[in-house]
């Protein structure tokens, strides 16, 4: 299989950009035609809707898709910058070099959106591909490795399925890069291995990402905002809100309009609607062991283990409670209530104490709160919504510290899978080899070398 893709590779057929607008295109169409398919392998992983497997995967894909066709050819071209005038006539410019054999792990929560949406950056780099989707989520699983070597061709993208054992036995292998999407223990396992061989590496990750609402005059609409962005997809997503810190005078008419919120969305209070399961038994024990006795609930907590629903649920908690510990990735969001009037400074503080998060969301009408929050380190800052950010493909995606490091989506996408080679071009003959470029150095020509190169 290795030998397969870098023999085509080695063609430098994938350097063109027919081929691989080719590529993209029979995704695009591949995408179309299975998409019932596709809803019922995602309804069978994760009990998604058709309407939020098209919304948050299916959907997702298609207009990176149509956004990488857009815009390669302009993404492809060779870049000038400028050229000293000790340099001249020479030119100076950065080439996208496709990277090579690249893989891609990627998670069970989103398991079409996060293994396509690299792909397609990977495609548009002129890559070979290796992917390796999660064995938790089979039925998606099965559908890449049926379709994808089938559609775009074995000799550029092969799926890898398994478990433990055969990511282990695919990481021994060489690759050029790797991008992997998954959890903070996992990515140190995938960097251990990439290191073997100086292989760089994407790793998004995730982590705690806070969501604060102070002085925030309609909270309606932000707990609209936020019960969609935690209770999407049963709240198994990298950059949900994973806990609220609200101030006490805001704490009655957040919650009320949250509990409003989920039940418009979701039905009735402990017999959730068209809401996405927990993947398997495990993440549904793990959950259940975070609630504990459930004397914190103030709404929801209902849950069927036989079919892995567990409904939205609110809990209100002090900030050294164990469920602070760790991501939550359940439909579980812990409320912190505040001291009316709290400094950004007191919250920035209490946040970065733990490992950076993925992202942060701010809800509040004071434009003194935005400027001290936007010092916050995270992956990326929302300011009066949540989870929308990754609708906006020109907006790069990625985490910092514990919540990874590298890009992707658009064009941070492509150029994580291409190398920004540097390129200078000198013309040939003696016209302009200027002699004070070369030794031996007289005091005159150490004067005029020092003025050149600006000193």
């Amino acid at each position: 299989m290795f030998e397969e893709l870098r023999k085509l590779y080695s063609t430098g057929a994938t350097f063109d950009v027919a081929f691989r607008k080719e590529r993209l295109r029979r995704l695009a169409a591949c995408l179309e035609a299975e998409r019932g398919a596709l809803e019922s392998a995602l309804k069978a992983d994760l009990g998604k809707s058709a309407e939020e497997a098209w919304l948050t995967e299916i959907g997702f894909v298609e207009r990176e898709i149509a956004h990488a066709l857009r815009h390669i050819d302009r993404w492809m071209r060779d870049k000038s910058v400028r050229t000293p005038l000790f340099m001249f006539p020479g030119k100076s410019r950065l080439v996208a070099q496709p990277r090579g054999l690249v893989l891609i792990i990627s998670p069970w929560n989103y398991p079409i959106q996060l293994s396509l949406s690299p792909l397609v950056a990977a495609l548009s780099a002129g890559n070979v591909a290796v992917v390796k989707p999660s064995e938790f989520a089979p039925a998606t699983s099965h559908w890449l490795a049926e379709h994808l070597p089938k559609v775009i061709g074995s000799d550029v993208v092969a799926v890898v399925e398994g478990g433990v054992s055969e990511t282990t036995e695919i990481l021994a292998q060489k690759f050029d890069f790797i991008f992997f999407t998954g959890s903070t223990r996992t990515a140190k396992v995938i960097a251990h291995a990439a290191a073997e061989h100086l292989t760089p590496t994407v790793l998004e990750l995730g982590g705690k990402s806070p969501c604060i609402v102070v002085r925030c005059g309609d909270v309606e609409s932000a707990a609209r905002r936020i019960a969609f962005a935690k209770f999407v997809n049963a709240g198994q997503t990298c950059v949900a809100p994973d806990y609220v810190v609200v101030e006490k005078r805001l704490r009655d008419g957040l919650i009320s309009a949250l509990k409003k919120s989920i039940s418009s969305m979701y039905g009735p209070e402990n017999a959730p609607q068209s809401m996405a399961h927990i993947i398997n038994a495990r993440h549904f024990e793990r959950l259940e062991r975070l609630l504990g006795h459930g004397e914190h609930i103030i709404y929801g907590g209902a849950r069927q283990a036989e079919s892995l629903v567990f409904a939205p649920t609110l809990i209100e908690v002090t900030p050294d409670h164990p469920i602070m510990r760790d991501e939550i990735f359940g439909p579980i969001l812990p409320i912190i209530v505040a001291e009316d009037g709290i400094l950004p400074d007191a919250i920035i503080d209490a946040i970065e104490q733990h490992p950076l998060p993925l992202a942060a969301y701010l809800f509040s009408d004071s434009k003194k709160d935005v400027r001290a929050f936007r010092r916050l380190r995270c992956g990326g800052f929302v300011h009066n919504d949540a989870l929308i950010q990754l609708a906006n493909i020109d907006l790069q995606f990625g985490g910092v510290g514990d919540s990874g490091h590298g890009y992707s989506h658009g064009y941070a996408g492509f150029e994580a899978f291409s190398h920004l080679r540097s390129d200078f071009y000198q013309s040939s003959g003696s016209r302009f080899d200027f002699s004070i470029k070369y030794p031996p150095y007289t005091e005159k020509k150490m004067k005029w070398l020092r003025r050149l190169l600006g000193h």
